[in-house]
């Protein structure tokens, strides 16, 4: 619908000495890829982007089967036609006929990374960097925009709700935790609005369950259309579940004051 093309033309992601997996993402341009970490015997998703809520859960493999994909740390592993089949299984029904190849890299501190593509040795250099820190927002590159006319509406998008529904529905024998799973799949979701949706310095996490973010748009759009848009963005990880996730507007900000007070309040 191109509501955040304006937006998009600002995003530069910056590697930093310890580099969030959303700039990671945005610096490489990543469409589908996620970060999986061992959780004894078991290797889960703790964050990625371009996974739905079935495929964060069909991830989850023991640290064997890792080893037989990617033994050697600091290697990158590719397969490609009839190779990648061990890893469709990974993928939920829904992903996993659109995959042509992959590239697997394991780092230095036995965290993988799992990428729907050809892995770049740049790439597997920075995913050396990856850590837990979330990035750091600089509002004040927003400044131009306001002073061109852009209206900023100002979203709460929280879905606790459909997390809980889609686990107690559709988990049957699943070695991830509920608070794990919850966890990932708010890491998917902010990295949507970060890196796919949105760019990084217009959303946090607010919590646990719900993210903030605003959105540069025009006159042209109603609320209730980019209300809509995003849910069916959002259906592309929890499926119809996505109806259970509450999205709040929660009005218009007219400087960057305001963008960050929205941002940073309780």
């Amino acid at each position: 619908m191109g509501l955040l093309s304006r937006a998009t033309t600002l995003d530069t992601a910056k590697a930093l000495p310890g580099l969030a997996f959303s700039d990671f993402i945005n610096k490489h341009s990543l469409k589908i890829c996620a970060l999986l970490e061992k959780e004894n015997p078991n290797y889960n998703v703790t964050n990625s982007i371009g996974f739905d809520a079935h495929s964060i859960l069909c991830a989850s493999s023991t640290a064997d089967f890792w080893n037989g994909i990617c033994p050697a740390q600091g290697q990158i592993y590719n397969f490609s036609g009839s190779d990648k089949n061990q890893l469709l299984q990974l993928f939920s029904f829904d992903l996993k006929d659109n995959l042509q190849e992959f590239s697997v890299y394991k780092n230095s501190q036995d965290k993988i990374l799992l990428y729907a593509g050809k892995l770049t040795s740049e790439a597997a250099s920075d995913f050396e960097k990856v850590c837990n820190d979330q990035h750091k927002n600089n509002i004040e590159r927003f400044n131009s925009l306001i002073k061109d006319g852009s209206v900023v509406l100002l979203y709460k998008i929280e879905f606790l709700d459909a997390v809980k529904a889609f686990f107690e529905t559709e988990c049957k024998n699943t070695v991830l935790s509920f608070e794990a799973f919850l966890s990932a799949s708010a890491n998917e979701i902010y990295n949507r609005f970060a890196c796919r949706y949105n760019i990084s310095d217009t959303t946090i996490k607010n919590n646990s369950y719900s993210i903030k973010t605003v959105i540069f748009t025009d006159k042209a759009y109603s609320v209730e259309l980019i209300t809509k848009h995003l849910t069916t963005n959002l259906k592309e990880v929890f499926n119809d579940f996505a109806g259970q996730i509450n999205i709040s507007y929660s009005g218009i900000a007219d400087s960057c004051e305001s963008i960050k007070s929205f941002l940073q309040a309780e």
